[in-house]
């Protein structure tokens, strides 16, 4: 290992590649660094703005009481408007993780305002900009860097080794010295091998400590760091083999190419290719025809047929006061219509999320075979940036919904007025 230091000091070549690569990983992570404070800050002014809201509509409802202003339009004493004033979001919050794999951060929103009306397939939750388009605007994270370009730089650092000596025709001269040739490589290796995993392991710990990770993020990063060290030693394994029956830098260094290659783009790229084909983009037109269509039918309703479907829907409403009037008040069916689409939006989405589902074990089913595609999702479960992340957040947006829709149900058809104490309470429920 000594001797292969010296090799590698008297290798410009070698060395100026691995300060690329070093640059590369510094590069990624401080994307991924400036994206974790960049929501931060945002989620940071938005409770603010929620703060400002909340005090001011508190102080209408004191200005209200003491008879100093009239009702507004949207008179927020009835359950409908008070509930609509609560300035209600539902957050996804970064996680420090999230430095080193950006995943999908980049593809969702993080932050959704919250009304009876809402969905969790909105534009305002996907209205960043793609990964591959950031990719193309130069924007990587270190996940990228690691799982594509450490190969890369491998290649370069592992190709010659044990192929120099055969080009030259003096390997046999070595092996002279009583050392096993496949003991030789393993000890040339093994110093790239480590010089690898501590440029790494220092590269991220400057971020670890930059952002004061907790016990718990720290076990993460443990985490991360042990998918790191089995990934960098099934690259050398493969090298390792090739360079022991190889027969020279130029067919060892072919070969190698050729296996990154496979393993980075043809298999990940074939079966991406298989699962488009087997489960075609779902370009949301079931929710698209919700809402356009089938809202457009339920508006058309009559105010009877509505309190019907609403009665059927939720049960407990047979027993409020408005049930156990003669005539239906069309004011309180108009604002409990929000609850009949909210249902048909729930339908759609569940038939979405289980298409993706299907989809997401098809190409899990491959993992066996498209090792670098299964790391990255790993790597990006650990940073909370995958698929199942934003689907727990989906899931925290349409449980949001739902609160507020069975607050204003159950308060409209009960006829209750709303007042500041009320009003604290929506909020205290809603957080």
């Amino acid at each position: 290992m000594l001797s292969e230091f010296d090799h590698f000091k008297r290798s410009p070549f070698k060395i100026f590649s691995l300060l690329l690569y070093t640059i590369a990983i510094i590069y990624g992570c401080q994307n991924g660094y400036t994206l974790y404070k960049k929501h931060n800050l945002e989620i940071s002014n938005i409770k603010t703005k929620i703060s400002d809201s909340q005090s001011k509509m508190m102080k209408t409802f004191d200005d209200i009481e003491s008879g100093s202003i009239e009702k507004p339009r949207r008179d927020p004493t009835t359950p409908y408007w008070a509930v609509r004033n609560t300035s209600t979001y539902s957050f996804k919050y970064p996680s420090k993780l999230m430095v080193f794999s950006i995943g999908q951060a980049e593809q969702y929103g993080y932050y959704k305002y919250i009304t009876n009306w809402s969905t969790v397939f909105d534009e305002d939750l996907a209205h960043e900009i793609a990964n591959p388009e950031r990719l193309a605007i130069g924007t990587i994270d270190y996940n990228f860097i690691f799982l594509y370009l450490t190969p890369i730089l491998l290649i370069i650092l592992l190709f010659n080794i044990g192929g120099l000596e055969k080009d030259l025709k003096f390997e046999n001269l070595i092996l002279l010295n009583n050392i096993s040739k496949n003991w030789w490589i393993f000890s040339r290796f093994s110093f790239y091998y480590v010089l690898n995993s501590i440029l790494i392991i220092c590269c991220l710990l400057f971020y670890v400590f930059r952002l004061e990770f907790d016990e718990a993020n720290f076990n993460y990063f443990l985490n991360l760091f042990f998918i790191i060290c089995i990934y960098l030693l099934c690259w050398f394994a493969i090298f390792y083999t090739i360079n022991i029956f190889g027969n020279g830098s130029l067919d060892q260094s072919i070969k190698m190419v050729s296996i990154w290659l496979i393993f980075c783009i043809v298999i990940p790229g074939s079966i991406h290719q298989a699962s488009s084909i087997k489960y075609p983009t779902n370009y949301m037109l079931d929710y698209l025809n919700v809402s356009r269509e089938k809202s457009n039918e339920i508006f058309s309703l009559s105010s009877d047929s509505l309190n019907k479907k609403l009665m059927n829907s939720y049960k407990f409403l047979k027993s409020s006061t408005h049930a156990k009037d003669s005539i239906v008040s069309k004011s309180i069916i108009n604002r409990s219509v929000s609850a009949i689409i909210n249902d048909l939006n729930k339908n759609v989405n569940y038939q979405i999320e289980s298409k993706n589902e299907k989809k997401n074990k098809f190409i899990n089913s491959f993992n066996i075979f498209n090792p670098v595609t299964f790391c990255q999702n790993k790597i990006n479960k650990i940073a909370e940036t995958d698929y199942y992340s934003y689907k727990k957040y989906r899931f925290q947006i349409q449980s949001k919904i739902d609160d507020q829709i069975n607050m204003i149900l159950l308060d409209t058809w009960n006829k209750i007025k709303i007042n500041k104490i009320k009003y604290l309470q929506y909020i205290d429920e809603l957080k």
